[in-house]
């Protein structure tokens, strides 16, 4: 199996590594090339345009970062893509545009996945990520190897958009969390005690979390070197605002929270950064 890798960023470059490690075929494209020679150390082979990689490869996998950035990708692969062929969207994006392009992808004899990931970049590096998958269920059993190169928990979610809707209500789960281990070291910090005691003395507890034992730390060093864009975060955060079913107050303030660290450079720096907004 040959397979195309469009997005080879945080996330997605060390999961092009484990596939190949995996003996998978590697060819991958990037708007610049100098980002992916890692890859091509290890043997991937590096395509000039997106026509050329969909021309040579039997799945196409995409992680770019934005909506947008997703529906112009997509365009140029099914203008160039083969009957019979598979794609695989691993980006955070919007449900419609994820079920629309499973509409689109039938009408050329093409299955595409949603297949959204969670875990951040250190588990991009271990291959410990949680994959979640919608579109079709026989589809998803035949690509069991690809998932399971970087995923360890790998879970079927339903028809096309649902690994989607399933990624934005972890994303909500995130916002929240990260909101209450800011708020916890503010509080700390108001008592006179040193805020890093939320780390030292609560992560083992009935608070803990992945997000206080992966960033808990990093917010008291000031390390906020991206695992996760707050960039993305926001327009994932969009995308839960988007729908109109239930009120998610707590997004509604995460989110205005963020768009301020936004507004002064933050964008490029990881969630933790939140705390920033509480000094």
């Amino acid at each position: 199996m040959r397979i195309g890798w469009i997005g080879a960023g945080i996330m997605g470059n060390p999961m092009v590594s484990h596939l190949m490690k995996h003996g998978y075929t590697m060819h991958v494209y990037a708007r610049h090339p100098e980002k992916v020679q890692n890859l091509i150390d290890e043997g991937a082979v590096l395509e000039t345009d997106i026509p050329s990689l969909v021309h040579h490869c039997d799945v196409i996998c995409t992680m770019v970062g934005f909506v947008s950035d997703v529906q112009e990708v997509y365009e140029k692969i099914l203008e160039a893509i083969e009957p019979h062929k598979i794609c695989i969207d691993f980006t955070t994006s919007d449900v419609q545009l994820a079920m629309d392009l499973h509409e689109k992808g039938k009408e050329k004899q093409v299955e595409v996945l949603d297949a959204p990931v969670t875990g951040g970049d250190t588990g991009a590096r271990q291959g410990t990520l949680t994959v979640l998958v919608g579109g079709s269920k026989e589809v998803f059993d035949s690509l069991q190897g690809v998932f399971n190169a970087f995923g360890k928990n790998v879970y079927y979610c339903g028809q096309a958009g649902a690994g989607q809707k399933v990624k934005i209500a972890n994303q909500i789960m995130i916002a929240n969390t990260l909101q209450g281990i800011c708020e916890a070291m503010s509080y700390l910090k108001g008592q006179d005690l040193d805020p890093d005691l939320v780390n030292q003395y609560l992560k083992e507890g009935a608070a803990g979390s992945k997000q206080l034992e992966i960033n808990g730390a990093k917010m008291v060093l000031e390390d906020f070197e991206p695992g996760f864009y707050i960039k993305h975060f926001v327009k994932d955060l969009k995308i839960a605002l988007s729908q109109d079913k239930v009120k998610l107050a707590g997004v509604e303030r995460v989110i205005s929270e963020y768009i301020d660290l936004m507004d002064k450079g933050y964008g490029d720096k990881g969630t933790q950064a939140l705390i920033k907004f509480f000094e």
